[in-house]
């Protein structure tokens, strides 16, 4: 073979080489973790992490038993562009439609032209209406968190809103609303559009959702840790699609217990994401937005689901029929009867706090005979006692149950009750 036409071959079969791995990457890698992530640099960020000296762009952290906001930057409420993280509330919605019965998880969704144009040139599993493709929603809602797959959102919300992505976008809009989220105007089911086209989202009402979305619908976390896969086209034979994301929280399985949810980026704000993890026995979910590399990224939310967990403790204060205190009866056989509490009552308690908790009880009125066990007759307040910096006493009402009536107590006889106004007028018992 002459030296040209061994030059011709090789740089033929180079290529061909060059343009099978293209087109296989083209086909099917949908968003990859970050090869050069750092696992050992992330930990160190995790384990030097404080408050205060976050990189974070905004943050929010919610101790979940305790249902609210714990930790938060003060830009917690600003605006940003997120990404991919928009599609939560494309899960929320397409979740509270299966729980309605509205939809199930094996039903199908048909692919239009609309979701497949929309993803083009952007992370997606390759949805083909050209070739009639119908998925599940089960498959869709595994594309969108596993590969971030903005075909599989558009497909969901045509399905879901049972017309166009127009019409589930003013359902995002109306759900936001009913759960509070006043820093959060949605234009779109994917999380492409951005703030300069109207759509954004604040760190702590991406946190609010995020706890609302794991309480309401807790089957969403045997997804959202699914972090990679095949997607398969089982209605058009085209090949698999490969899925990655980039939650090295679990991916890289740097964080025990860390479970979900989604990652987002926008060229403006950067790296952000919304995760939940259970720490021990206590479950937290957190939100870092504006992070410069994925290493800081996964280290602070590292830190801040930790920290949340470590910094509170569900107590256990009374359980329903502990005893409180003898009251005043009136006209009764006894004087005094015993009460206790009607139910179990427990607190969310602050370990970075010093604290007291103080009973007090609440009667509807004056008790008198006959009573019996088990009436109600006031409540059991409790109290928290906290002191500010300033050195002042700060009282807070955290919780109350009813206070039950713990004998049977009969009336008393008129002789008894004679003697005892006796006795009274000349100040010798009160009555």
């Amino acid at each position: 073979m002459s030296p040209i036409l061994k030059k011709t071959t090789t740089f033929i079969l180079a290529a061909l080489i060059v343009l099978n791995m293209a087109a296989f990457l083209a086909f099917t890698n949908v968003t990859t973790a970050d090869a050069a992530f750092s696992k050992a640099s992330a930990n160190r960020i995790a384990e030097e992490g404080k408050l205060e000296t976050l990189k974070a762009k905004a943050y929010a952290a919610i101790y979940f038993d305790s249902g609210r906001v714990v930790f938060e930057s003060k830009t917690s409420r600003d605006r940003f562009s997120v990404g991919n993280l928009i599609k939560l509330m494309t899960l929320y919605l397409t979740f509270e439609a299966v729980s309605k019965g509205e939809t199930g998880m094996n039903s199908g969704v048909k692919v239009s032209k609309a979701a497949q144009n929309i993803s083009v040139g952007r992370e997606r599993v390759f949805l083909d209406s050209g070739k009639g493709e119908v998925i599940t929603v089960e498959e869709a809602v595994i594309g969108m968190i596993a590969g971030s797959a903005n075909d599989c959102a558009y497909a969901l919300a045509e399905h879901i809103s049972g017309s166009t992505e127009e019409a589930f976008v003013a359902m995002m809009n109306a759900k936001a609303a009913e759960l509070g989220l006043t820093d959060t105007v949605y234009k779109d089911s994917t999380g492409i559009l951005i703030k300069e086209d109207g759509q954004y989202t604040s760190a702590r009402d991406l946190c609010v959702l995020s706890y609302r979305l794991v309480k309401d619908f807790p089957d969403v976390l045997k997804y959202s840790k699914i972090t990679s896969g095949m997607f398969v086209h089982t209605s058009t034979g085209q090949p698999d699609t490969q899925m990655q994301n980039s939650n090295a929280l679990v991916y890289s399985e740097m964080m025990e217990g860390a479970d979900g949810l989604l990652v987002g980026y926008s060229k403006a704000d950067l790296y952000a994401q919304a995760a939940s993890a259970m720490v021990g026995e206590e479950r937290t979910i957190a939100v870092v937005i504006g992070e410069e590399t994925p290493e800081l990224r996964a280290g602070e939310l590292k830190f801040l689901l930790t920290h949340t967990a470590r910094s509170f403790e569900h107590k256990e204060l009374d359980k329903e029929g502990t005893y409180v205190r003898m009251i005043n009866i009136k006209d009764g056989k006894a004087l005094k009867v015993k009460t206790c509490t009607g139910g179990d009552f427990s607190y969310i308690a602050d370990l970075t706090e010093k604290h007291t908790i103080e009973k007090k009880i609440v009667l509807d009125g004056k008790v008198e005979a006959p009573v019996s066990k088990g009436d109600v007759v006031g409540k059991v307040v409790y109290q928290k006692i906290t002191e500010n910096e300033d050195g002042e006493t700060e009282v807070e009402e955290i919780g109350s149950v009813d206070l039950l009536i713990d004998e049977d107590v009969d009336r008393a006889s008129w002789f008894t009750r004679l003697i005892r106004k006796i006795l009274a007028f000349f100040g010798l018992m009160d009555y």
